[in-house]
């Protein structure tokens, strides 16, 4: 029985990992883009994890269209949003 549960866990991982073809050649594009233009590599791998993830998109999406809707309060710097708090 524990080598199921092993193999499924692996199912799991194997198939968490699996994106498609367009979206990988996306990401490789981009890797050497940036990597020539000499993006930070924790902010590639950031990226690469929201090209990955169609929940983090789709979550994305949702706030582009609530701070588009005027649902939520959008601030240029920190500043901008204290002096908001603050009055």
């Amino acid at each position: 029985m524990g080598s199921l549960v092993r193999c499924c866990g692996v199912w799991a991982v194997v198939e968490a990992l699996l994106i498609e073809k367009k979206t990988f050649d996306e990401m490789v594009r981009f890797v050497m883009k940036a990597m020539r233009e000499g993006v930070p590599e924790d902010e590639i791998w950031a990226t690469l994890e929201v090209m990955s993830s169609k929940e983090l998109q789709a979550d994305i999406e949702k706030s582009l269209k609530e701070i588009g809707e005027e649902k939520v309060m959008r601030f240029r710097n920190a500043k901008e949003a204290l002096n908001w708090l603050k009055s």
